[in-house]
């Protein structure tokens, strides 16, 4: 199949993957030069009659210098509005590319239950472990996001979805696929730093960036039959909405398997204690009128508990009444700084700072 490309695209392509426009160009057409001594030459514009001939040649520079098929690299070009992410495995044995049909299925699940942990992270909050049936948007989000074939470089999955792909929760919030994954860069990045600790009890202070008993499980997944196996987690986004986070890659050492299995089982039997202070802007709002979960808010900026030191964190605060929601909402209009002093709780499953008062702008 012959997958059109547009010249816009070719340009954000390669100015997403480290290439620089020269600013004089070349008779309207601009020239596109690589660190590692590559040039391509990108036509001015769509439907003109060389694009063909030069798109072709772009694509030949681009399979030498990346070592990927065409069709790969044409496909990418293609898709500027995808998140995309790729989960690395390393199993022994087996040509590049292949893996084990135990094993496989078992890296699929672990991938499948670890953008679930996120999922549920973004549209519950942070638990040790979640409990009862999944919210039927998580499984929205899961229909969104769409599996690729594996390909060489041991065994590789990649997963995309729209970054603007979005589900509505029954009280009408609408959840996106982006901020799915942006979770999951957060909770695996926490997770890697609390394996490099080695020590299951450097867990324990992870739970606020979304490190799960659920989460911690699925990546243990990926580590092999006898969790002894590294593998990576890497995050590309999307061309078409830029983010300040950078792509790049998660990478799990040999021990991370172990660690994270006993992480998993150590987190479902711990509780949220202790006085903590968040400040930072309020991100989100949440209040039911008709049930129990009333004037809830996300704060994201600088997290300090009694057990761990300054650490950035997107923070569930529930407010003790409606004139402290009302002021939460007056404050995330206008991107105000407001710091919570209280105590972590998790006595309804979510782990939440639960202030003595309002709070302070």
């Amino acid at each position: 199949m012959t997958i059109p490309l547009k010249v816009d695209d070719i340009a954000s392509y390669l100015a997403d993957t480290g290439w620089e426009r020269d600013p004089q160009g070349w008779r309207g057409a601009s020239v596109w030069q690589h660190p590692d001594d590559y040039e391509v030459l990108v036509p001015a514009r769509d439907g003109m009659g060389d694009n063909d001939s030069r798109v072709r040649e772009i694509l030949r520079c681009l399979c030498a210098l990346e070592d990927r098929p065409a069709g790969d690299i044409a496909l990418e070009i293609a898709r500027p509005q995808l998140d995309k992410q790729s989960f690395r495995t390393f199993p022994t044995g087996h040509d590049p590319g292949y893996t084990s049909l135990v094993l496989g299925t078992q890296t699929v699940l672990g991938v499948r239950n670890a953008l679930t942990a996120a999922a549920r992270t973004v549209v519950q909050g942070p638990h040790f472990a979640f409990a009862g049936r999944q919210p039927g948007v998580v499984g929205d989000l899961l229909r969104a996001a769409e599996l690729g074939p594996s390909r060489a470089g041991s065994y590789i999955v990649e997963i995309r979805v729209a970054a603007d792909a979005t589900a509505r929760t029954p009280s009408g919030e609408q959840i996106t696929g982006r901020a799915v994954l942006v979770q999951m860069l957060e909770a695996v990045s926490a997770a890697q730093a609390a394996v490099a600790a080695d020590a299951p009890a450097a867990f324990d202070e992870t739970v606020t960036a979304g490190v799960s008993a659920d989460l911690c499980k699925a990546l243990s997944a990926l580590s092999g039959s006898d969790r002894s196996e590294p593998f990576e987690i890497g995050f590309r986004w999307a061309r078409s909405q830029p983010l300040d986070v950078p792509s790049h890659v998660v990478a799990f050492p040999e021990t991370s398997g172990s660690l994270l299995h006993a992480a998993s089982v150590r987190l479902r039997g711990l509780n949220a204690t202790g006085a903590a202070t968040v400040s930072g802007v309020v991100e989100g709002l949440h209040d039911d009128s008709s049930g129990n979960d009333r004037w809830r808010i996300k704060v994201r900026g600088e997290l300090r508990t009694e057990h761990a030191e300054l650490v950035r964190r997107a923070v569930w605060v529930r407010l003790p009444d409606q004139a402290s929601y009302d002021r939460a909402i007056t404050a995330h209009r206008e991107r105000q700084v407001i710091t919570v002093m209280g105590e972590l709780s998790s006595v309804t499953g979510r782990v939440e700072l639960v202030p003595g008062r309002g709070f302070d702008i």
